[in-house]
């Protein structure tokens, strides 16, 4: 679990870099032979320390302190001290036993939130910093749940994709052959973990030039997201957006251009499903959303070099990025998208189109109503008979199906956006047909599972 830790170029914002804490060289002689602290962070002999009011920890270098700091000790400082003591053996059974519980119950929120830190540096890019909270989390997780256990994959994954993203390959290699040994000693790990562990398995391939290879991790990503969630659902979206990038990099273009239809499509039926199920809102983490926004806005991208800034489909991935940044509360970056998608659609699809229609009103009500007040006015209803998606409406509905939306996140959107959004979100038909596949149907990989499928 070593590895170098590159110091951060700048603190997270808002973050002192050291407020709290002060950095000092460590005196070697004040312990005994064979008695030497280790770093943290790398395992190697320390020679600074890093005192706190609760607890003193020791690094390698006065930057690995400062790196793991600004990832994770600036927050649970206050709880290392007592967690790493000494346990009292004192009292009665029942009292001993209550600490034992009080004690693990600690480090399992201990361990989320080092996770979910972990997770928001990464979507950050900050990769450098996420690795402090992964660490931590399988310290904690090894005490909890012992060695090879399944918890350890999620970390092991988070420090894999920390170590890609700094390109140390190697490394990044190393964590997924942990998070695979893991995988493979507990059979019955959730169809969700096995997605994640062959969609970073598909990301490093596919960083290190092994395109055939990456395909197929993220083939079998797709399914078991797809039994776990269902092929329509936002976690799935990552696998296909993945998926196209691999394509469009083998100039495979029409399969790019189908796979980053599907990743549109399924962010716009998301956006269309709260409105109608608004509790799919309250469990989105705020990774999901910078996740989804990243990959609509490269989408965009593409489909503007492709085909033009504009063609219809450039337009619709607009729309679906404005609608993704009102409901995070960016509304002048929403309203920017909007406006650029009402131009193109009217262009193409003439004024008194459903789907026009449905962005002018969109586009009018955030015109009209100032961010702070989009909590608190209505938006006019809409025919309950219109079609959503522009590219939707083109294609061949199928039976059946309400949409498939992801978690939300009450802590997701922005302070007004969120409850503007579901104003906003009115405009939706309520009962949307669902759009011809536009990717194969994911088959089991070879020898895998054919379980039932959850979520489908």
């Amino acid at each position: 679990l070593r590895g170098r830790v590159k110091r951060s170029e700048e603190p997270p914002s808002g973050i002192d870099p050291m407020d709290g804490a002060e950095i000092r060289p460590l005196n070697t002689l004040a312990f005994p032979k064979g008695k030497h602290p280790r770093c943290e962070l790398t395992g190697m002999p320390a020679t600074i320390e890093c005192v706190t009011p609760y607890i003193t920890l020791f690094y390698a270098s006065r930057e690995h302190a400062q790196q793991a700091w600004q990832g994770i000790i600036h927050k649970i400082a206050p709880l290392l001290g007592p967690l790493r003591s000494s346990s009292a053996i004192v009292g009665s059974q029942e009292d001993r036993a209550k600490r034992e519980y009080t004690l693990a119950s600690s480090k399992r929120a201990l361990v989320e939130l080092c996770q979910q830190e972990a997770s928001k540096f990464l979507v950050m890019g900050r990769f450098e910093l996420a690795m402090p909270g992964a660490l931590q989390a399988i310290f904690f997780l090894k005490e909890l749940h012992g060695e090879g256990s399944i918890e350890l994959v999620p970390p092991y994954l988070q420090l894999a994709e920390a170590n890609l993203g700094l390109g140390r390959f190697q490394q990044a290699e190393e964590f997924l052959s942990l998070a695979n040994w893991s995988v493979l000693k507990n059979p019955e790990c959730s169809f969700a973990t096995r997605s994640q562990l062959h969609r970073n398995f598909g990301k490093l391939y596919s960083t290190q030039g092994k395109l055939p290879e990456a395909l197929k991790q993220l083939a079998k990503d797709v399914y078991y997201s797809s039994l776990e969630v269902g092929p329509e659902h936002i976690d799935t979206s990552a696998g296909y957006y993945h998926m196209a990038s691999i394509f469009y990099t083998q100039h495979r273009i029409e399969n790019a251009l189908a796979f980053y239809d599907k990743v549109v499509d399924i962010w716009y039926k998301f956006l269309a499903s709260v409105r109608n199920e608004p509790e799919l809102a309250q469990s989105l983490t705020e990774s999901q959303l910078q996740e989804g926004q990243d990959m609509l806005n490269f989408v965009l991208q593409t489909r503007a070099k492709l085909l033009g800034q504009e063609h219809i489909a450039t337009g619709e991935a607009k729309y679906t990025l404005g609608l993704l940044n009102l409901f995070m509360g960016e509304n002048d970056l929403s309203r920017d998208c909007i406006e650029a998608a009402q131009v193109i659609y009217s262009k193409h699809l003439g004024p008194d189109h459903p789907s026009t229609r449905d962005v002018t009103q969109v586009l009018e009500h955030l015109h009209s109503t100032p961010a702070e007040g989009l909590a608190s006015q209505g938006f006019p209803e809409m025919d309950a008979g219109t079609e959503g998606s522009t590219l939707g409406a083109m294609r061949p509905p199928m039976d059946g199906g309400a949409p498939h939306g992801g978690g939300g996140s009450a802590d997701g959107p922005g302070k007004n956006g969120g409850e503007g959004f579901e104003l906003i979100g009115d405009h939706f038909p309520e009962h949307m047909p669902r759009a011809a596949p536009q990717s194969p149907i994911p088959l089991p990989p070879d020898g895998g599972e054919r379980g039932e499928s959850r979520g489908l």
